[in-house]
């Protein structure tokens, strides 16, 4: 499917996928996968304590990979264009428009669920400490990002869920049937994201195969050994989705992100090309690591 949505935006046979399809997701299907999704759950005790263990997770997830992307920047001597893209890019994933539809065919919807909780950790970090990072600011202002479509249904679906609430069977199975178009959709939208990226020059820095080996490989296998030294004190849905979110690829978000600070925009999209073609081959070598681990 990828392959798919990068044939098409590379000849021109579908123009502007990228814009009009990441708008479709993050506005109409998306939300509506979130929404069925979370409304579906039986939630008790139990949720909420893996939720708050996935959340804590997540922001020591991000700040290992911070801390690496640092180390790294200042070993191969990045500039001030590529220093910030490149500690960026290492620590928020694609949590969003590769992680959900992985998630939901391989644990079905109750692994969206915490796949979302650790979404709104990632974006939390992304939106105020990622972009002061690249912008200089001090302030808060980013915080508006966390505003959208998304998360706006997610507390509301959440709400749904602590009241008893569902939505009607034929109204459920409307949003069920849109939301499900977020897995095809997404996938052309990535593909289309990687047109226009100088493969060559991508392959050319040493810096971004170890920061791609440290991000999908080490941190998911990090995750695993801590969950198996605590015990695994979660389920299967919501260890799988926490590992699943380690081992995701750059966020193309980022991209927009580092062009509108007038950061070096190429190199982030070859790091987006490296770390989201490496998956291929990454996420079902974590998937069978878990197997073995866990």
């Amino acid at each position: 499917m990828i392959v798919i949505g990068f044939v098409c935006e590379k000849t021109g046979y579908v123009d502007g996928i990228c814009e009009r399809t990441g708008k479709l997701i993050k506005n109409v299907t998306l939300p509506l996968l979130v929404l069925t999704s979370v409304t579906g759950q039986n939630v008790g005790g139990e949720a909420a304590r893996e939720a708050a263990i996935v959340i804590a997770f997540a922001f020591g997830i991000m700040a290992f990979l911070a801390g690496t992307g640092l180390l790294t920047a200042k070993l191969f001597r990045l500039g001030t264009g590529e220093a910030p893209v490149h500690v960026c890019m290492g620590t928020f994933g694609n949590v969003v428009f590769l992680c959900y539809p992985l998630v939901q065919a391989v644990f079905g919807d109750e692994g969206i669920l915490y796949a979302v909780f650790y979404a709104i950790a990632n974006d939390a970090m992304l939106w105020t400490l990622g972009v002061a990072s690249v912008s200089g600011e001090k302030g808060l202002k980013s915080l508006k990002h966390l505003i959208n479509p998304c998360t706006v249904t997610f507390v509301a679906a959440l709400c749904m869920l602590c009241l008893g609430l569902r939505l009607p069977s034929g109204v459920n199975e409307v949003f069920a049937t849109v939301g499900s178009a977020t897995t095809p959709l997404s996938m052309l939208f990535i593909g289309a994201a990687l047109n226009g990226i100088s493969f060559v020059g991508a392959l050319k820095k040493p810096q971004i195969y170890i920061l791609t080996v440290t991000k999908m490989l080490v941190a998911p296998t990090l995750v695993m050994l801590a969950l198996k030294l605590f015990g695994m004190p979660l389920s299967e849905a919501a260890a799988g989705a926490l590992i699943f979110q380690a081992a995701m690829p750059c966020q193309t978000i980022f991209a927009v992100i580092a062009a509108e600070y007038k950061l070096n925009t190429a190199y982030a999209a070859e790091i987006i090309f490296i770390t989201t073609a490496f998956s291929a081959l990454s996420l079902p070598v974590v998937y069978k690591l878990m197997e073995v681990i866990l």
